[in-house]
């Protein structure tokens, strides 16, 4: 997890390095005063932020935070508080001091920082040296959620507000800070969401089902900083709870001087789109229809799953046809000088069974005869090593992946892929059982993404099903023809054996021309969205790291 995070926490940190401070030179006081002091001087015993997540990708900034000013400076006035990205709403902004609400004539648009909101205390008294008191502000902040590193999850990246410059030009001390991030009601599972990496100051992050004082599921993070620094924290949740923003057309340029890091997050966008891009080029699953908190398919078959999991296509089709070997349809007739297979059930069967199985074998059926010709020499050049038409195979592929996008329609796709993948490990473990409990064990273990190199390198025993080494495992050296009595036979090996050989070798001939293969697929099962003359159509996508546009700018007490 810690990669995959590489491009998400470096974006972040260059945003919360380059964003200016609101320090500033004090101003002229609007009553009778006598001080004479031009310059602020506080410290700040605490900053606590509260962030609710909402369903529409927006946030809800609360913020509670106390201000001691020193003896000596000049009263505070006048304090800017910085939200995340330009989108804010002024007009949402509410603030109190001492638990007395200010007028909202008293908010404006910062003088001094870009993006951020200027709060007068004129109506309800400044903070004078030797006092303290307690300021709250709210705010709506839309489009703060984006897509996360990781596939099927969005973020929220936020830096809580600081005061007094990057140098802490008239701030002091020590300063606790909080932030607690809310998810919507739909998540009700707080083992759901994630905690992200943050700043090196990161202390301690915290989940919690709930508290007497603070009801719902929430993420803590906690740290003793200084008030001069931003405390960027982080958190992921399922899609599936959010809207998600494009990163690509919210990204900000704060100022002048944030050039160099605009080029710098361009260039990490880039990267990271090619990345996405060469991800998504291998992805052949059609969009699939969830709802809010979707739950999990349960009756998916090995092959099904390995689609779901968008699984190399090759090894798609050698679930299949496992599959259908192991129902009795079909029966590996040689290896030599190609796989070739033997339908084994009647025309009458045949046209009972589902329709991908069916283009399966009239596939099979179609190279078998082609056999027929090279035998007589009415063929010239290399007999074809696939033993299903290509044709016929992507016919079959398709069927296959459109039933499970429709089979998948209203349930949760990232909750069924966790629920499979226990599946898979459990069927590791049953593998080494005389008679595995897991149905398919041996089926399953076939999903796994590394499941050739899991077995090849572990060695250890494991007991294949009769259907398999009847078929297939004799192939390799021996000749056996007659039915195995017992239902499971033990296959020692060692740590870099070849054991899995007969499998290896049959899904590398099962496709010619993968890529090609693939795109032509692709363009049946993904089709590229079509453009209207004299605009654009359809809605952009564009991954991204959430951080982009995420991140809290400063403010100050002036």
């Amino acid at each position: 997890m810690r990669s995959r995070l590489l491009l998400f926490v470096s974006c972040s940190v260059f945003i919360s390095i380059f964003i200016v401070s609101g320090a500033g030179l004090a101003r002229d006081l609007d009553d009778d005063s006598t001080v004479t002091l031009d310059a602020y001087g506080f410290e700040m015993s605490y900053i606590y932020t509260d962030i609710y997540i909402l369903e529409d990708g927006s946030i809800d900034i609360y913020y509670e935070m106390e201000f001691n000013c020193l003896s000596g400076y000049q009263p505070i006035d006048v304090i800017d508080v910085g939200f995340p990205n330009d989108h804010y709403q002024l007009s949402s902004v509410t603030a109190k001091l001492n638990g007395t609400e200010i007028d909202s004539s008293r908010i404006k648009k910062s003088e001094y920082v870009e993006i951020a909101a200027e709060i007068w205390l004129t109506d309800v008294g400044y903070i004078y040296p030797g006092e303290s008191a307690v300021f709250e502000v709210y705010c709506h902040n839309p489009a703060m959620v984006y897509p996360d590193s990781e596939d099927g999850f969005a973020s929220c990246v936020f830096v809580q507000t600081w005061f007094g410059g990057v140098s802490g030009v008239y701030t002091s001390g020590n300063t606790a800070k909080r932030v607690r991030y809310h998810f919507p009601d739909a998540l009700t599972d707080i083992n759901e969401a994630v905690v992200r990496e943050t700043t090196s100051s990161y202390v301690n992050a915290e989940l919690s089902d709930a508290s007497i004082n603070v009801p719902g599921l929430y993420i803590e993070f906690n740290d003793i900083g200084n008030p001069y620094d931003g405390y960027m924290s982080a958190v992921a949740l399922p899609e599936e709870y959010v809207k998600v923003h494009s990163v690509f057309w919210s990204l900000t340029v704060y100022n002048n001087r944030s050039v160099i890091i605009f080029f710098a997050i361009v260039l990490a966008l880039i990267i990271f789109y090619i990345l996405r891009k060469r991800r998504k080029s291998k992805e052949y699953l059609p969009p699939i229809v969830t709802t809010l908190g979707g739950g999990v398919k349960k009756d998916l078959t090995p092959s099904q799953v390995a689609i779901l999991m968008q699984r190399p296509l090759t090894q798609v089709a050698t679930l299949i046809l496992f599959e259908m070997m192991k129902l009795g349809y079909l029966e590996i007739r040689t290896t030599k000088p190609a796989l070739r297979f033997d339908v084994s059930v009647s025309t009458t069967v045949i046209n009972q069974l589902q329709k991908y199985q069916q283009q399966m074998i009239a596939g099979i059926k179609k190279r078998n005869k082609e056999d027929i010709k090279w035998a007589k020499g009415a063929s010239s050049g290399t007999i074809p090593r696939e033993p299903v038409h290509q044709t016929d195979l992507k016919k079959a592929l398709i069927t296959r992946i459109k039933g499970v996008s429709k089979k998948m329609k209203g349930y949760s796709v990232r909750r069924t892929r966790k629920h499979y993948e226990e599946i898979i490990d459990r069927a590791w473990e049953e593998m080494k059982k005389t008679s595995p409990e897991l149905k398919d064990a041996f089926l399953w273990i076939m999903v796994d993404d590394n499941y050739e190199e899991r077995l090849d390198r572990r060695g250890g025993s494991y007991y294949y099903p009769h259907w398999y080494v009847r078929n297939y495992y004799f192939y390799t050296g021996r000749t056996y023809s007659s039915r195995p009595s017992r239902s499971f036979f033990r296959i020692q090996s060692h740590a870099g054996s070849t054991h899995v050989a007969p499998i290896n070798s049959l899904s590398s001939g099962i496709i010619s021309k993968p890529q090609t293969f693939t795109k032509d697929l692709q363009r049946v099962t993904r089709p590229a969205p079509t453009r209207s003359s004299g605009g654009r159509s359809g809605g952009g996508g564009g991954g991204g790291c959430a951080c982009a546009c995420a991140c809290a700018c400063a403010g100050g007490g002036r």
